[in-house]
């Protein structure tokens, strides 16, 4: 704790009472551009090159669009998180440690405990399990009864930084420069999560997610256009020859209204005549989805028993095993 406080000391009032992004106010006045809207597989890997690249707020924009839009991974990921966040925790002091390090650490287990939201930091800091990394700005410090504590540690999104390339890869916070303003000393928590190797940009889960994602968005896409049309009859309208265009129109609108609403009026001379309903089965979207919603288990949780039946199987003894890998990632 002495050293703690000697090196807060040792920094100016400003950068104590400031948190470093209050000079760069323009990333508090940025809304995302959500990437993820009306996505095509051209698009989705133009996003990830972009991001190999240097430009990495769109694919970071694109995850939040996922876990936002889809359930499953929503889901998925809330499991892995909270599972881990949820462990038992402590400050332990150094190998042979001398009574003011045994001390020291006992202070700082209760300094912890304390802070109002520090069940919040610890679920925030694993965002970087699908991110490749995560980001905590304490808000500012203050003293009390001579010990210095943070007033709030606040998670920043990963479009507010830059990772450049280098022969140790950095964070860095996007301002103005090229290369980004490093980390000021005692102002952040950063934790990075490797779900596969390669540079920062490249080694979150979600790089693995996006195409299940996109897959399944295209088959309930389908899936929903199916839907709308089936066991409905085909309705054809007739009209004579020499019918203006208002006729047609009205007749047009009495067609639609039918499918919708099982009455509607048109002009006398006209008629609807109603087809054989639209035959299909929906089997090929369930699949799709299924085995998008299947991979995604697989990835994030290493199973898919502890998070959906499997057809013909022994769900509960294989869902127990199951668990025990889910189980093994936490641990």
């Amino acid at each position: 704790m002495a050293r703690l406080n000697a090196g807060i000391d040792a920094l100016t009032a400003r950068d104590i009472k400031r948190p470093q992004t209050a000079d760069v106010a323009n990333l508090h006045r940025e809304f995302a551009s959500h990437p993820a809207r009306g996505i095509t597989p051209a698009r989705m890997a133009e996003i990830l090159i972009s991001a190999e690249q240097g430009d990495i707020i769109a694919q970071y924009e694109l995850f939040e669009d996922m876990e936002e839009r889809d359930a499953h991974i929503f889901a998925e990921m809330s499991k892995r998180r909270r599972a881990v966040s949820g462990l038992p925790w402590s400050v332990e002091p150094p190998s042979n440690p001398s009574a003011r390090e045994k001390r020291a650490a006992q202070q700082l287990h209760q300094l912890l405990q304390s802070l109002p939201d520090f069940d919040e930091m610890l679920f925030d800091i694993t965002d970087a399990i699908g991110k490749g990394f995560s980001c905590l700005e304490f808000d500012g410090w203050e003293r009390t009864d001579g010990v210095w504590l943070p007033k709030a540690v606040i998670h920043r999104p990963q479009t507010w930084f830059k990772l450049p390339r280098a022969f140790k890869q950095e964070i860095r916070l996007r301002d103005h420069s090229a290369d980004g303003a490093p980390l000021q000393p005692l102002g952040w928590i950063t934790h990075t999560h490797k779900a596969k190797s390669g540079y920062i940009e490249r080694s979150g889960l979600f790089r693995v997610l996006v195409w299940p994602y996109l897959f399944k968005v295209y088959s309930v896409g389908d899936l929903q256009e199916f839907l709308e049309i089936y066991g409905i009859p085909m309705r054809i309208g007739k009209y004579p020859s020499g019918t203006g265009e208002p006729e047609k129109a009205t007749l047009l609108r009495a067609l639609l209204s039918i499918g919708r609403n099982a009455a509607g009026i048109i002009p006398d001379g006209m008629t609807i005549d109603f087809e054989e309903a639209a035959k299909g089965d929906p089997q090929a979207f369930e699949l799709m989805i299924d085995w998008a919603e299947r991979s995604v288990s697989k990835a994030i949780l290493g199973a898919t028993l502890t998070s959906q039946a499997d057809r013909g199987s022994n769900t509960n003894a294989l869902g127990n095993v199951h668990n025990d890998v889910r189980i093994d990632l936490r641990d």
